[in-house]
């Protein structure tokens, strides 16, 4: 006798869908839902099921078990940034399983890092965040503005350890620097609360475009530790990464990729990490904190 193939009742969620249109894509009981990007079979709940609490009923939930009301999805994978392994990149491979996606991973075969921040400026900064100066959000970029010879900090405590990676996305709009003052976008770590003092991976240049210069700086004694000539354009796209161990900083710098690297011994009481822009425009597309065993 020949069975004619159906869905049973007791099969496991979280299944693909199966191929076609319609109400019998998945087990009785269950619903066809999109999740990170692909369609899977979900227990059927009341339509308007909450499980968050965010405002957004779980079938339109791209976090369902993560509060996001402003459902921000930087990679346009699927996924919100809340629950995304790596929030800026397309892509689901985590070779070491630690949950951190190899894209955003700075040691993707050893397990152990942490993603600590993310941040895709589409809604207002977390109680995490102080900012001092100019910031402002506007359509999904965090605009930085600082005169000549003043700055613009964005930073939150420092995480705990010896192995911690800043990484921002940001393209220069404006030198805002005149004479022989610089204008500059940095990453800084070690920032000393209410002040510049910090080891920065700076991007900058003089107004007239002369000393075009990535370099590993020590904000707090004003002393270069590495530097070597780089694009630094108005309209130019930057992907600024900077990677401390221990006192050893990696400045990395893309377009073109190039990466320097130095020690300091600046250390100060309650230390803070982010974003610093002196002279300057800059629109932050995104910015990331990943920590290491």
């Amino acid at each position: 006798m020949i069975l004619a193939a159906c869905f049973s009742p007791e099969a496991p969620t979280g299944v693909r869908c199966a191929e076609g249109s319609g109400d019998e894509r998945c087990p009785l009981g269950q619903v066809c839902v999109e999740r990170g990007g692909v369609e899977v079979c979900e227990l059927a709940g009341e339509p308007d099921a909450d499980s968050d609490e965010d405002g957004v009923p779980d079938v339109e939930d791209n976090c369902p078990e993560v509060p996001n009301p402003e459902q921000a999805d930087e990679d346009g994978d699927g996924a919100g940034d809340v629950c995304d392994p790596c929030p800026p990149f397309e892509g689901v491979d985590d070779a070491d399983g630690d949950g951190v996606g190899d894209a955003c991973d700075p040691n993707p075969t050893v397990a152990g890092d942490r993603l600590i921040a993310f941040e895709g400026f589409a809604a207002p900064l977390g109680e995490t965040w102080t900012v001092s100066g100019s910031f402002a959000l506007e359509d999904g970029e965090g605009v930085a503005t600082a005169a000549d010879s003043k700055s613009t900090l964005v930073s939150m405590a420092s995480p705990s350890g010896n192995r911690v990676e800043i990484r921002a996305t940001a393209k220069l709009t404006a030198i805002r620097a005149i004479d022989s003052n610089l204008g500059s976008v940095n990453l800084v770590e070690r920032l000393a609360p209410g002040s510049d003092a910090s080891i920065a991976c700076q991007l900058s240049r003089l107004a007239d475009g002369a000393q075009q210069e990535l370099r590993v700086f020590d904000l707090a004694n004003a002393q270069i530790i590495d530097n070597a000539a780089h694009a630094f354009e108005v309209g130019g796209e930057l992907d600024l990464r900077l990677r401390r161990t221990g006192n050893l900083y990696n400045c990395r710098a893309t377009n073109p990729v190039l990466e320097l690297a130095g020690t300091a011994d600046h250390a100060p009481g309650q230390p803070r990490i982010g974003l610093r822009v002196r002279g300057a425009t800059a629109s932050f597309h995104w910015l990331m904190i990943v920590t290491s065993p």
